[in-house]
């Protein structure tokens, strides 16, 4: 049975057999494949007057175009448009969301020490006002109680001698590079065959 003028088909040799010719995208005229014109036009590319192009299958796939009408959920082709790349590389939008790794280099520099101080002098008073100090034992006389439990501690006094202040810390934040850029390969699983179209078979009749 002849094939019809016009159809692409896969060989699994290395060459076009006669009355084929290979799917390279080359022009040629249109002259001289008058009947091969009428059918796909310039679809594959040329000016229409004196060339028009072969499809192009080098390192491709056939997919359905538009004029099969539009598949649900998926994009549409025109005939003859060419679309896809082998490989991408991401974009920041692209990525799943990560973390980068931070180093912290500080250089600290030292505040005033956390010092609480008591007085050296005798004691003379039995109850403390706001401000005062833990002092010495009188030489002479009882010392007094200094604690009350802590569950019925009474009237509370912030004493002195207390001061703190919290040192200063510079440095640098270091975020680490982390990726190289290398396009990711996006190719599906093929084989190599040759795809050639017919230029002389059976001129194909509308259904």
């Amino acid at each position: 049975m002849d094939a019809f003028t016009g159809m692409i088909a896969a060989f699994g040799f290395a060459f076009a057999p006669q009355d084929w010719g290979l799917c390279t995208g080359q022009l040629v005229s249109v002259e001289q494949y008058t009947v091969l014109y009428s059918l796909i036009g310039t679809f594959f590319g040329g000016d229409g007057r004196v060339s028009f192009g072969y499809p192009d299958l080098r390192s491709r796939m056939a997919a359905g175009s538009s004029t099969m009408g539009v598949a649900p959920a998926l994009d549409s082709f025109p005939l003859g448009s060419m679309y896809g790349v082998q490989s991408v590389r991401l974009t920041v939008l692209e990525l799943p969301a990560h973390y980068h790794t931070a180093t912290f280099t500080g250089t600290d520099q030292n505040g005033p020490t956390l010092t609480f101080a008591a007085s050296t002098s005798a004691a003379d008073l039995r109850a403390p006002n706001i401000g005062d100090y833990l002092a010495s034992q009188p030489t002479s006389g009882t010392f007094s109680d200094m604690y009350v439990d802590h569950t019925s501690p009474g009237t509370l006094v912030p004493l002195g001698g207390l001061e703190w202040s919290v040192g200063e810390h510079t440095g640098t934040v270091s975020l680490h590079e982390t990726g190289a850029s290398e396009p990711v390969s996006v190719l599906n699983p093929f084989l190599a065959v040759n795809f050639c179209i017919c230029e002389a078979g059976t001129y194909p009749s509308r259904n």
